[in-house]
């Protein structure tokens, strides 16, 4: 018998280590028939400049959040750099139709989800080194040094936790952007997509 069920894919990285430009560029490029989404999640942060209402995040406030939380709304949530952000509940719903999904969460999210959802796939991007990723968050424009002070120290725990133990079932450098985008590529079409 054929399982028509969609295959999850969890994505994680440190803050600035290019996992949203990774998904979005291999998006772009899938075939019209590929039924290879991105799960879009909920925020109460405020949009960076190019970031959509409805395709970036759904952005929402601390209330509107909370009140979700109590109706079982998200599959997982947590309280990352300062903001809310969760996913839906309603990604099972769509994996049983047979869509299978991305998604972008910190490693506190591929947990949840891996306690729900023990069939998800995760995949951890690593950047080259922490000067880069310092660089790339710099270069974003879009933070205070406090909290890029504060996100490369969490990028430092990140890397040396999946380093010391190992969480995630595919590793993969973005230190060329082309070669990860391939990576990440065959590893989705390794799952059957």
């Amino acid at each position: 018998m054929e399982n028509n069920k969609g295959t999850l894919f969890v994505i994680s990285a440190p803050s600035g280590g290019g996992k949203t430009t990774l998904v979005n560029a291999i998006l772009a490029e899938k075939a019209p028939d590929e039924r290879l989404e991105r799960v879009v999640t909920y925020t109460t942060k405020k949009p960076r400049k190019g970031e959509i209402e409805g395709q970036s995040y759904f952005f929402v406030d601390k209330a509107d959040f909370e009140a979700k939380i109590e109706q079982g709304f998200f599959l997982e949530w947590s309280g990352t750099y300062g903001h809310y952000y969760g996913s839906p509940a309603s990604v099972l719903t769509q994996l049983n139709a047979g869509t299978s999904l991305i998604m972008i969460l910190d490693r506190a999210g591929a947990r949840a989800v891996k306690d729900v959802y023990p069939d998800a796939i995760l995949i951890w991007i690593k950047p080259p080194s922490i000067e880069e990723l310092e660089k790339r968050l710099v270069g974003r424009g879009s933070d205070s040094a406090d909290s890029i002070k504060r996100r490369l120290g969490l990028a430092i725990e990140e890397l040396k936790s999946e380093k010391t133990h190992p969480f995630f079932g595919f590793n993969v450098i973005n230190d060329d952007f082309e070669k990860a985008k391939k990576a990440l590529k065959t590893i989705f079409k390794k799952r059957d997509l």
